[in-house]
């Protein structure tokens, strides 16, 4: 039988001599549950989180308990202190609490991904389907909502589409508020005039049936995606969604996209990281048809080719078995410094 152990910060760790592969006794695993932080419930990541801790859980062995926040900002630095196991999140999160941390705060080390999830995720500016602004200029003015206390990577992204069309926050009437979902809330009672969501959220969804919402088409040319890429973070890209392909997205619309990942830290036992990620590969079709936001977690997709964060070795292992993880993936990582 396994033998498994938790440390005193609550981390699991394996018997080291037995591989994720040959894991067969689930009781093992179930005297205790890891801890997968999302954002709060009825977000695109609190969806993304809660599909992959039933798909893990359920093939892995490991018990995986959803924990809520209002940001990733709230619980990144306690997945860094091992009190929090995995996190579901966007690599434009993560790559800011590793390299660009807010004032005042310390850098985020040892972040690892244990999986990648491409085009999972859309994210642009909504207005009421009734309202006069059309296009990102048309913004000038306008309330937006602001703050976001939880998401410092939402700020910079609403600047980086706005830079284009020669706006900055001083050309709007700023609203505080405190999420993604409090924007959304403050849409729909005729507080803002815009907000920032991700494609297809929930919210948004129930927004549409309220007042009816359109997304704005971001401004599509190589300058805005330079500016785009230089102002919010190195692995924006702008990409076009078809018509339909959500409430609120009458004609193709381009929309600002990059990877999602399933991350963890370095105190994960390289077992447990095995597991999970091969829970989620020998189980893919599940995994990916658990949400509509999980449709990028393919296998084609599991190792990104725009690194901005190292992989866990057990990811790595794991992958390189599989023949995903190529001499190419190391190049890339190699030029992102990530080696």
């Amino acid at each position: 039988m396994l033998k498994t152990q938790f440390s005193r910060r609550g981390c699991l760790a394996l018997g080291v001599g037995m591989s994720a592969m040959a894991w067969t006794d689930r009781k093992a695993f179930a005297q205790r549950a890891l801890a997968l932080a999302t954002d709060r419930a009825g977000t695109t990541f609190n969806a993304i989180g809660t599909g992959i801790a039933k798909v893990a859980a359920r093939h892995s062995g490991i018990n995986i308990s959803i924990r809520p926040f209002a940001g990733p900002d709230a619980w990144l630095p306690q997945l860094a202190r091992s009190e929090i196991h995995l996190g579901a999140v966007s690599s434009f999160s993560a790559w800011e609490a590793s390299q660009r941390p807010a004032p005042g705060r310390e850098r985020i080390d040892g972040l690892r991904v244990l999986f990648s999830g491409r085009g999972s995720l859309y994210v642009g500016l909504i207005v009421a389907a009734a309202s006069p602004i059309r296009t990102i200029a048309d913004l000038r003015g306008a309330r937006m909502a602001a703050g976001y206390g939880g998401h410092r990577a939402v700020l910079a992204s609403i600047e980086s589409v706005l830079a284009p069309a020669g706006l900055g926050w001083s050309d709007l009437r700023s609203v505080p508020v405190v999420g993604i979902v409090d924007g959304i809330d403050a849409l729909v009672a005729g507080r803002v005039d815009a907000c920032w969501v991700s494609l297809g959220q929930p919210q948004v969804r129930e927004a549409d049936l309220k007042i009816g919402i359109r997304y704005l088409p971001l401004i599509n040319t190589p300058e805005a995606g330079v500016q785009m890429q230089r102002i919010a973070f190195p692995g924006a890209r702008i990409e076009t969604v078809p018509a339909d392909a959500a409430p609120g997205v009458p004609a193709p619309t381009p929309l600002m996209t990059y990877d999602a990942y399933l991350i963890t830290n370095n105190a994960l036992e390289p077992n447990a990281a095995t597991a999970i990620v091969q829970s989620l590969w020998d189980h893919n079709e599940e995994l990916v048809s658990a949400h509509r936001s999980l449709g990028g977690f393919t296998k084609a997709n599991a190792v990104t080719d725009l690194p901005i964060l190292p992989y866990h070795p057990g990811a790595i292992e794991f992958f390189r078995a599989k023949g995903a993880w190529t001499e190419e993936t190391d190049r890339l990582h190699r030029a992102a410094g990530l080696t």
